[in-house]
């Protein structure tokens, strides 16, 4: 694993309109929380920097998508290059989680083998606005075989255990998938950097037919 060097690992986000995605993402870069915010259309970009925990420095690309209906395809082609994508439901809105298995069938059809990770948010609203409990929602996750985490935008809860379990997970599988190669090397005589389904890697370059 040490062996790949990697320029960005890219995480997309999913889920019905107002569960929170975009202010899951503000929480991470350290944008100050708001109560109203303006729905998104289409998709929004933003990057930052993270250390994942075997000590490598990457940049992070976050793809926040809308959740609107009429926008769906162009969340989901957004996302089919992501290395990883955080599935997001509100835990005071039934039809949100309901909708996860739908969400999780789309990307099923639409991305490769990603990382994924859920996220139930709002987890700061009092509990007898909860509409999803704790045990349903890590049921769900571990029947779907994937990780489970409450988060509040707000206060910032499960927002940092968050990240860091999809960007690692997103690294250890592009490692896995690249078989130690190194992206971005300088290209020599002998190799060349082209694009992947998983990013760039470098391959040898193919001999050129010389016979006449």
């Amino acid at each position: 694993m040490s062996d790949v060097s990697l320029t960005a690992i890219k995480l997309g986000f999913l889920g019905d309109s107002s569960v929170g995605k975009t202010a899951i993402c503000n929480s991470f870069m350290g944008i100050e929380f708001a109560q109203e915010m303006i729905s998104t259309i289409g998709s929004d970009k933003l990057e930052t920097k993270m250390v994942l925990k075997n000590g490598k420095k990457v940049k992070v690309v976050l793809w926040d998508t809308a959740g609107q209906e009429r926008f769906q395809s162009i969340a989901l082609n957004a996302v089919k290059s992501a290395h990883g994508i955080v599935v997001v439901f509100d835990v005071t809105n039934r039809e949100s989680f309901e909708n996860v298995s739908s969400w999780l069938e789309k990307i099923k059809d639409n991305s490769s083998n990603c990382a994924l990770v859920l996220f139930g948010n709002k987890a700061d609203l009092p509990q007898d606005m909860w509409k999803v409990t704790l045990d349903e929602a890590q049921e769900f996750a571990k029947k779907m075989n994937i990780k489970y985490f409450e988060t509040s935008a707000k206060t910032k809860q499960g927002i940092d255990d968050g990240f860091s379990y999809i960007a690692n997970e997103s690294f250890e599988k592009l490692s896995k998938k690249m078989g130690g190669i190194k992206i971005g090397e300088k290209d020599n005589d002998e190799y060349e950097v082209v694009d992947g389904c998983f990013g760039k890697k470098r391959r040898k370059k193919k001999k050129k037919n010389t016979s006449k």
